[in-house]
């Protein structure tokens, strides 16, 4: 007996035709930006009365497309193209406020990487600055599954069967051929961006453009801003200025800029501790900078910059003459800031080494973490040199004034304070063992180790540009419910699962860490189901637990979890905490300021934020 998918399926097959044969995806940026927004018009058109029935037939769609194809002055040949814009166009706002954990994005292989082998389930990127992993990093912050579009068969499968509520596939106009074009037009919500199969180019972003991927429209295909797309254009460059620092070229290239050691003594490409060629006195550099380059979506230098350019273009247009911290000529200002930037991602990279040790992670980036590959012993170690690389670069600013010098320190240093702070409790917590915890602990637990990285990150910005963080507005404010909040939704993904880091569903409950859905259950349940949830996180951690008995003690965690309503209560808290959040943001004096810590927040915590299911 065939199963749902292959019975829906096969009858797709025998009433659909193909909406994308002998099709090509249109040559530039521009005729594909007017297109979209020809396609956005008519599914607003619409709204009123609901979609034409000529145009719900394969046909029927194909002549609409055909006249915005002429109105645009367009080749036939990209009638296809148009055609599943429109279908995209109709269904973007419904997959993208589609709770956490189900929706999904399929993405293709960098055109940078060689052809990776046909059962890989995850896309492959060139590095940090890649496009494909910037939508990658932002898809997952914002609750969407992530596989390789070589999945895409096997994803209409998972629609069909109600494991997804809506799929996006930047995919090419083959792979939609074979995956989506059986689908009729409008049946099911997926939606694609259709692009070409090149080869590489000179760099990543020719690679893409090439493709006729547009990275900026695929972000606002995710709808990061509550099923709205974000201005996440403005900012995608400087996303890739970002981590383009944390790449050999980018290390070497800023540390002579700014005077520094070569690559600020951050070594090569690291590797196992095994691995011939590293001289013993050369370990702790080659590892560090191996581990601080590896990956990571660079989300804090990016605000660094971000606040700096804001605030340094808010003060030029106010006409104060107040000057940034570093004096000088312009680029040689912005270089301090990108070196202050590039610590404040370098010390991030150290607590990731120590927190990994103390928790046990196995896997960070895709790859062992550093302790596995090295030994806990130098593991700690490299932990240790990178804080010093980082208060080393920024004791080093060239043309930073000693007052400012002190206070990005003082910034760092009340940073690191309250993330130990934070992950003392943590720890003491879980080794103590059996000790209540209310939800006003696991938040404050959640403030200490999330939102210091955030309010350091924008403060030392503000603070490079001329003005102190508190001239500016209630940024501590501001980034405590940012940092807390982004927490509770990292909880909620944590039951959805958490393809990067390769974690068991709700690894938290496994390791027996202080979290709030944790609280909230302890808060909520009777004692009696206090005491089989504990019970249950006991019997799923204890270190001779196959996967099967792990599986099922999450089957029957979860049905307590839902019967508590914490996955509901934790999405509210989620958006509460926003709420605080945008109540200190109004605080903020400067404009352009305002905008970057508005699109934090929407980054961050996305109002459309949902409990995991």
């Amino acid at each position: 007996m065939h199963d749902a998918s292959t019975a829906v399926a096969s009858g797709v097959r025998r009433g659909a035709a193909p909406m994308t044969s002998s099709n090509e995806c249109p040559p530039t940026r521009g005729l594909r930006s007017r297109l979209r927004a020809m396609a956005a018009d008519l599914v607003a058109s619409w709204r009123a009365d609901g979609i034409p029935a000529a145009v719900r037939s394969p046909s029927g769609l194909r002549a609409a497309a055909e006249v915005l194809v002429r109105r645009a002055s367009a080749d036939p040949v990209h009638v296809g193209w148009t055609m599943v814009t429109i279908v995209s166009e109709f269904w973007r706002g419904r997959i993208a406020s589609a709770p956490a954990g189900r929706k999904l994005l399929l993405l293709p292989d960098c055109p940078c990487v060689a052809a990776a082998h046909d059962v890989a389930t995850t896309p492959a990127t060139c590095g940090p600055a890649c496009g494909i992993a910037t939508l990658w990093a932002a898809a997952r912050d914002s609750g969407w599954v992530v596989e390789s579009t070589r999945q895409a068969v096997g994803a209409i499968g998972s629609l069909l069967t109600g494991q997804y509520d809506g799929i996006l596939g930047v995919a090419g106009l083959r792979d939609l051929e074979k995956a989506f074009a059986m689908l009729p037009a409008f049946s099911l919500p997926v939606a694609a961006v259709p692009c070409e199969d090149v080869g590489p180019a000179a760099s990543c972003e020719a690679s893409l453009s090439a493709a006729a991927i547009d990275v900026d429209w695929a972000l606002g295909m995710l709808g990061l801003g509550g099923g709205e797309p974000m201005p996440v254009g403005d900012y995608l460059p400087l996303f890739r200025e970002a981590a383009q620092l944390f790449t050999p070229d980018g290390l070497a290239d800023l540390s002579a800029r700014v005077g520094a050691e070569p690559r600020f003594g951050l070594g090569g490409p690291g590797g196992p501790a095994t691995e011939a060629g590293i001289a013993p006195l050369d370990a702790a550099a080659e590892f560090g900078g191996g581990f601080t380059t590896r990956g990571g979506k660079f989300l804090r230098p990016f605000l660094c910059l971000a606040a700096f350019d804001a605030v340094v273009s808010d003060l030029r247009e106010s006409a104060t003459g107040r000057r940034p911290a570093a004096a000088g000529d312009r680029d040689g200002v912005r270089d301090s800031a990108k070196a202050a930037a590039l610590a404040i991602e370098v010390f991030h990279k150290a607590s990731l080494v120590h927190d990994d040790i103390e928790d046990d992670d196995r896997v960070r980036y895709g790859r062992p973490t550093l302790h596995v590959e090295c030994g806990v012993p130098s593991a700690i170690n490299v932990g240790d040199y990178l804080l010093g690389v980082g208060y080393r670069i920024i004791a080093g600013l060239p043309g930073v004034d000693a007052g400012t010098v002190r206070d990005v320190v003082g910034i760092l240093a009340s940073a690191h304070v309250r993330l130990a702070r934070g992950q003392g409790a943590e720890l003491w917590w879980r080794d103590v063992g059996g000790r209540s915890l209310a939800v006003t602990e696991a938040l404050e637990i959640y403030g200490l180790k999330t939102s210091p990285a955030f309010e350091a990150a924008v403060a030392i910005g503000i603070r490079m540009a001329g003005v102190t963080p508190a001239e500016a507005g209630a940024i501590d404010r501001y980034a405590l419910h940012v940092g807390t909040g982004f927490q509770v939704l990292n909880d909620l993904k944590d039951w959805a699962g958490d393809v990067e880091n390769d974690r068991r569903a709700a690894g938290d409950l496994l390791g027996g860490r202080p979290t709030l859905l944790w609280a909230l259950a302890l808060e909520r349940l009777p004692a009696a189901d206090v005491a089989r949830l504990q019970a249950l996180a006991a019997e799923a951690g204890a270190a001779d637990a196959d996967e099967a008995a792990v599986g099922r003690c999450l089957t029957e965690a979860r049905r307590l979890y839902e019967q508590a309503d914490v996955f509901g209560r934790a999405s509210a808290i989620a958006g509460e905490q926003r709420s605080l959040a945008a109540a200190a943001l109004a605080s903020c004096r400067l404009r352009r300021l305002r905008d970057v810590l508005e699109f934090l927040l929407d980054l961050a915590v996305p109002a459309a934020a949902s409990p995991a299911r």
